[in-house]
């Protein structure tokens, strides 16, 4: 397994450089001072090291947008950006560029599908918000059909590129009776069902972007006593636990704030946090 950080000597000095990698590409962050050849020599070392690598890329600006997508520029190996990563005995096709993926939340996408398995709920309602090319939603469909339970998911993404890439998905991993991918914006999809008296849900993941707006407003709408919320929150720990405060007292819910975890960082001392709330 590849490390997240690959560390390479040159004439320039000892350098270590930050990674992702997604299917067989690798997304190295260089240095802003980095030149052209230095990055290609780096690149094209990576790929004689790790044979598995067909493409590398370099990340040129972080996940930003509504939509959730970054730029890359292609450096060495194969001119493409798409790509099959697997996790989680799951299979998931993407465009690096067109689509919000992080290799990095595999663990945790393993922990809330065990975590939703382990309610023994009877055929338990979900609603993926945000939900990207449907990652977490395919991990949990797959560990209930391993057990030949009965589960309902939505998966809702704003992203038309994701929602193409997470029909495919969906597909590819054989949960179509499992998975529902619906294509537009979480929050209209959440109030169209209220207004519609839908069934609520079970359970609520809010993997939301990192934007001021909670969203929490539109998952309330959905939710009912007993609904379990994974709020994704980002910064720091305070200031995660004010803005659920704040807008659950706004819209007069009695809730229980059952966990509050962190699943992994994004920047100095500032994190993605997974909270769990309990609505009563």
């Amino acid at each position: 397994m590849l490390k997240k950080v690959f560390k390479v000597s040159s004439s320039y000095n000892s350098m270590r450089i930050p990674l992702d990698v997604v299917g067989d590409i690798a997304i190295l962050k260089f240095a802003r001072w980095h030149p052209w050849i230095l990055k290609k020599f780096y690149a094209r070392r990576f790929l004689k090291n790790n044979r598995h690598i067909k493409v590398i890329l370099e990340k040129t600006s972080g996940f930003s947008g509504e939509l959730r997508v970054q730029e890359t520029k292609w450096v060495a190996g194969e001119k493409r950006k798409d790509t099959i990563h697997k996790e989680n005995d799951c299979s998931f096709y993407l465009n690096v560029d067109e689509t919000y993926f992080s290799p990095r939340l595999s663990q945790e996408r393993k922990v809330v599908a065990e975590e939703i398995f382990a309610s023994k709920l009877r055929s338990p309602s979900v609603l993926v918000m945000f939900g990207g090319v449907a990652p977490q939603a395919i991990v949990l469909a797959k560990l209930f059909k391993k057990n030949k339970l009965s589960i309902e998911i939505i998966s809702s993404e704003l992203n038309k590129k994701a929602c193409e890439f997470a029909e495919k998905n969906v597909e590819m991993n054989k949960v179509q009776d499992y998975v529902q991918v619906v294509c537009g914006d979480s929050r209209k999809f959440c109030v169209n069902s209220a207004s519609r008296k839908k069934d609520k849900f079970d359970f609520i993941l809010m993997l939301r972007p990192n934007l001021e707006d909670t969203f929490l407003d539109a998952a309330l709408k959905v939710a009912k006593k007993g609904t379990l919320i994974y709020y994704h929150g980002f910064g720091e720990e305070e200031k995660v636990r004010n803005e659920i405060e704040r807008d659950l007292k706004k819209f007069g819910k009695k809730y229980k704030i059952t966990e509050f975890r962190k699943a992994g960082d994004i920047g100095v001392k500032k994190f993605r946090w997974n909270v769990k709330i309990k609505i009563d």
